[in-house]
């Protein structure tokens, strides 16, 4: 158990209550609602079917413990204990989105027929936050909710919805910006990733409110993937999960771990590198990589929500998603390899060292391989960023590559 001086503490709230760090209150909060939300999602019963027969949507749903790394794992402040079991897809829910007949709107991309009113738009709005705003409904469109929670499926798209909670670090909703460029980053990367597939986004839109964007009442489409013949998709989280009934991450029944991250390594390391020497980063962590599997080996990764992109400067897109290539390699090594690869390698069933040679085999000869080999490995400080939110330092690892 943790200690400060003699005490021990069995709750996280308590040891923090103890340290007494400064700007600590709010930290103290979201952890005793984390805390809260974690036991609830461990109340939910275990998936019966075979791991590799899981839809997408299950697979999502697998993903019972949240977060990571993250000290508010469940935390989603605003939401209430029945929130969390009508909402959280941890607890399987099915979801009537509201269809907002929105009159003064904005739309871009491909909307589909199905979602229109006349001149106006069917706008799916969250229940939780159509509650919350009071906006009108002239129907429901039913969908099972994805790891990211306010990401739901349903039919042939996943609807990316707002939702003005807190769900670990972030309030959930969409800026304008992001609602006016959803398809123009999507078009951008279709023309420049090669060798990861892309879940594009298909449309975006949102009410106007006083002519611009209303950020709580808005909506990206996407394209939902579609498994090929024989192919279970999930993303990359679901493999590496704690089963809610206990025992072994499910990767581990994959065969020998070596050969599976060779195979694995193959297919997202030289696109991501390569990328990034074009001046493009990737927010490629566990939730944002889906992975194809036949047979439990990795046949294609497909790159989703594309928002969280960098780019060296450019005209064509906007200037929030410009970066330096300092910043562009920062973004690319945490999320991908202080990130996702980290917790691969430490679910796999096989000694790290040969776990990260093998990793290290597959990088290539760009400019940005020297430091990813050499250099301490960048981490998001994610405590930190909560006791103090305007904290932009990179926290640094030891690196593994060169142990």
């Amino acid at each position: 158990m943790p200690h400060v001086g003699t005490d021990e503490y069995s709750h996280p709230v308590d040891l923090l209550t103890a340290l007494r760090l400064p700007g600590s209150a709010n930290l103290v909060a979201e952890v005793a609602h984390s805390v809260a939300g974690l036991a609830l999602s461990r109340t939910t019963s275990p998936l019966t079917t075979a791991f590799l027969d899981r839809t997408l949507e299950e697979h999502e749903q697998s993903v019972v413990d949240g977060h990571p790394l993250h000290p508010c794992c469940r935390n989603r402040t605003g939401f209430s204990a029945l929130d969390h079991l009508a909402y959280g897809p941890e607890h399987r829910p099915v979801v009537a989105l509201r269809l907002h007949p929105a009159k003064e709107h904005v739309v871009f991309g491909d909307w589909p027929d199905e979602l229109r009113d006349g001149s106006g738009i069917l706008l799916p709005v969250h229940p939780w936050q159509a509650d919350r705003l009071g906006v009108s409904s002239a129907g429901t469109l039913d969908a099972s909710p994805l790891m990211a929670l306010r990401t739901l499926s349903a039919g042939d798209w996943h609807v990316k919805t707002t939702l003005s909670a807190q769900i670990t670090s972030a309030v959930r909703d969409i800026s304008g910006n992001s609602i006016a460029t959803a398809t123009t980053v999507s078009d951008f990367l279709a023309g420049v990733v090669e060798g990861i597939e892309l879940q594009p986004n298909l449309a975006s839109a949102a009410v106007l409110a006083n002519g611009e964007p209303d950020r709580a009442l808005g909506v990206i489409l996407r394209d939902k993937p579609v498994p090929r013949a024989n192919e279970t998709l999930l993303p990359l989280a679901a493999l590496t999960a704690r089963p809610v009934d206990g025992g072994p991450a499910p990767i581990r029944a994959l065969g020998d771990p070596v050969e599976w991250l060779r195979e694995f390594t193959e297919l997202t390391v030289p696109p991501l590198m390569t990328l990034l020497a074009r001046g493009v980063a990737l927010e490629a962590h566990e939730q944002n990589l889906l992975v194809g599997l036949v047979g439990g080996r990795p046949s294609r990764v497909i790159y989703r929500d594309l928002a969280d992109i960098r780019v060296s400067p450019r005209a064509d897109l906007p200037e929030r998603l410009h970066a330096s290539q300092e910043a562009l390699r920062a973004k690319t090594f945490a999320t991908f390899f202080s990130t996702a690869m980290t917790g691969l390698v430490a679910a796999l069933d096989a000694p790290d060292e040969d776990l990260w040679r093998t990793v290290a085999k597959a990088v290539p000869d760009t400019p940005d391989r020297p430091a990813l080999l050499r250099d301490p490995l960048p981490a998001k400080p994610l405590t930190l960023m909560r006791l103090d939110p305007a904290t932009k330092a990179w926290a640094y690892l030891p690196n593994p590559f060169s142990r």
